[in-house]
């Protein structure tokens, strides 16, 4: 114990060294050892080796003889390597990945190509369609009225040909049209028959059985010829129906026109009046009526060649004899 210290009783107390000392103190520290992060013996360089007799010597001035053998041996080096920080990163190829979309847009490119090629190619081209049913009608007006000619078969819509055809014309009862690749069109069609040709204000039109009226187209034998006075009643329109389907006349009318062609006398004309309905020029010098409909045609024949005996009988020669009402016939 020095006479710096001064020990009282139950505690010890530590006088301050001087600066002397602590200089002293920290000369005598020894160099806290570097902490390795790898074993020298391991780490090996693609290079030419350092002389052993170099090593060796430096080694054995620091005093270890056996470690430097053991590194001799190795052919190893004291080589500081910092790790944890340094990234090394080998060089690489960056390869595109083709997912989903990429495929999609291929695809769409190829059809698109494709597509083209075939709008514009030539085996594609509409020239004329094939027509079967048509017997007054010939293919080169159906045709005509196509508007695909030229087009390529991709335009064809069988739809708007039926459309164009029913308008332009109005004598075609059904239209039926098929499109075939490569450029192959064929339209079946179904004429109307007409049943009488319709003469008014010197204008004839045919008529079919259901009253629709059209355009004459040829010659058609049998149809019975009415010379009419004016418009027979006009027939309200059928909004279900479309406008080639909309009827001229009653389809009564036209079947009691037909019924009453047969008692018509050889080489006349059958007439027709709005007010008095169908009848005939009769040879003998007047007009007889029968009214507008089919019904009791037989009973007014009877009625009316009773009238026709009884006049002659008497020497009157009537202008008009109507039949139309059995119960009230006249004459003027």
């Amino acid at each position: 114990m020095t006479s710096q210290q001064k020990i009282t009783r139950g505690s010890f107390v530590r006088q301050p060294r001087s600066l002397l000392e602590r200089l002293r103190d920290l000369s005598q520290r020894k160099e806290a050892p570097v902490r390795k992060s790898f074993n020298p013996a391991s780490v090996f360089l693609p290079v030419e080796p350092r002389s052993t007799a170099r090593r060796t010597n430096r080694q054995a001035q620091g005093g270890a003889a056996s470690q430097s053998k053991r590194y001799t041996q190795r052919n190893g080096y004291d080589i500081s390597l910092s790790l944890g920080r340094a990234v090394v990163r080998a060089p690489a190829l960056n390869i595109p990945q083709f997912g989903p979309r990429w495929v999609s847009a291929t695809l769409t490119l190829i059809l698109g190509f494709i597509l083209f090629a075939m709008w514009t190619a030539s085996p594609f081209t509409v020239t004329s369609a094939i027509v079967r049913g048509n017997l007054r009608l010939s293919a080169e007006q159906i045709n005509s009225m196509l508007g695909t000619y030229g087009q390529p078969i991709f335009k064809a819509v069988p739809a708007r040909i039926i459309a164009n055809l029913h308008a332009a014309f109005s004598d075609l009862q059904e239209i039926n049209v098929h499109v075939q690749l490569p450029n192959r069109i064929i339209v079946d069609v179904v004429e109307r028959a007409p049943v009488l040709a319709w003469y008014q204000d010197g204008v004839v039109t045919w008529i079919d059985a259901s009253g629709v009226a059209f355009m004459p187209r040829g010659e058609v034998p049998g149809m019975v010829v009415v010379a009419a006075n004016g418009s027979p009643a006009l027939v309200a329109p059928d909004p279900a129906l479309p406008l080639y389907e909309q009827k001229f006349i009653d389809p009564a009318i036209v079947q009691a026109l037909t019924v009453l062609a047969r008692d018509v006398p050889t080489g006349m004309t059958m007439i027709f009046d709005p007010v008095y309905g169908m009848g005939w020029q009769d040879p003998r010098g007047w007009t007889v009526y029968f009214g507008q409909d089919s019904r009791d045609i037989p009973m007014k024949n009877v009625v009316y060649n009773a009238i026709v005996d009884t006049l002659t009988q008497q020497g009157i020669q009537p202008s008009l004899i109507s039949v139309e009402y059995l119960d009230a016939p006249f004459y003027k």
